[in-house]
């Protein structure tokens, strides 16, 4: 994943390059469909490029939501992740919720100011520390690199398998349209396999062992909402699949849904109730047993 920052303004920039576009159009009025539209974002696209237009870990104080549900025959997961940013310096939250498992909770909470970040434990993760919080030293690569804060990496991720499905065949677009709400919506076919290998969802091996090739060519029906003004408003990914005996159900949808304040962010408690990880070995022991309860 080194290049999806690149990729992500790559397909977002010819996203916003259709707010101009379309500005002109009657409301619902759609592009042509199929090669004629590939044809006319691609001619869009370079131009977005070199304009570097704003990513999505560029949009500051604002909420967000998220859902993930994969189903593989019997096995699936389903979850969620609220989050806002606010504020310069920024302080950030995410609420991890899955809907499989009301136990399964999670928050992360990044304050603007001091060396630490805390985590608030569900009741899944209460054998990881004596109290229901631990503060831990702040993750860098989380505030350098945007998309690897866990609040719009789902986001992110799906934007990548966009980018790399254009730049590999730019007839995975199907249509462009300006809304009656004067939103733009752009709809994409992404192969299967590269939703797999931008690891949208991260299948283990018993899982992604069995998708055939022929599953990996089918659509994931994609659709990119732009907001008046040009900012991202919705990514969707859905799709039913069968292959090789087996059937494959998905759902991704992220959103932003507000503007945050600092309202959103959570009130930390009295020391005694917070567990101090002192440094980067406590931290990297931390992360080692959360993901062995959560089976990553």
């Amino acid at each position: 994943m080194n290049k999806r920052p690149t990729t992500i303004l790559c397909v977002l920039g010819a996203v916003l390059a259709l707010t101009t576009a379309c500005g002109q159009a009657r409301a619902g009025t759609a592009v042509p469909k199929g090669d004629d539209a590939a044809t006319y974002v691609g001619a869009k696209f370079e131009t977005a490029m070199n304009k570097l237009q704003d990513t999505i870990g560029d949009q500051r104080d604002v909420t967000s939501e998220s859902g993930a549900y994969f189903r593989f025959d019997e096995k699936y997961v389903r979850s969620t992740i609220s989050s806002a940013r606010t504020g310069s310096p920024e302080a950030r939250v995410s609420r991890q919720r899955s809907q499989k498992n009301p136990d399964d909770s999670i928050d992360w909470y990044t304050p603007a100011d001091g060396p630490v970040e805390y985590v608030y434990l569900g009741p899944a993760y209460k054998s990881l520390a004596p109290t229901p919080w631990v503060s831990m030293l702040k993750s860098e690569v989380g505030l350098t690199i945007p998309c690897a804060w866990v609040g719009i990496i789902t986001a992110c991720k799906m934007a990548d398998a966009i980018a790399v499905s254009y730049n590999a065949d730019k007839k995975v677009v199907k249509g462009a349209k300006s809304l009656p709400d004067k939103r733009i919506e752009l709809t994409a076919d992404v192969p299967f396999g590269k939703f797999i290998e931008r690891r949208v969802e991260v299948l283990p091996p018993s899982i992604s062992g069995a998708i055939t090739d022929e599953m990996k060519k089918a659509p994931v029906l994609t659709t990119v909402s732009l907001n008046p003004d040009g900012t991202l408003n919705q990514i969707l990914m859905e799709a039913k699949i069968e292959g090789g005996g087996h059937k494959v159900e998905l759902r991704y949808d992220f959103r932003f849904t507000g503007k945050a304040t600092t309202q959103d962010l959570p009130k930390l408690p009295d020391a005694s109730q917070i567990t101090v990880l002192p440094d980067k070995a406590a931290k990297d022991d931390f992360n080692r047993r959360f993901n062995e309860l959560k089976g990553v």
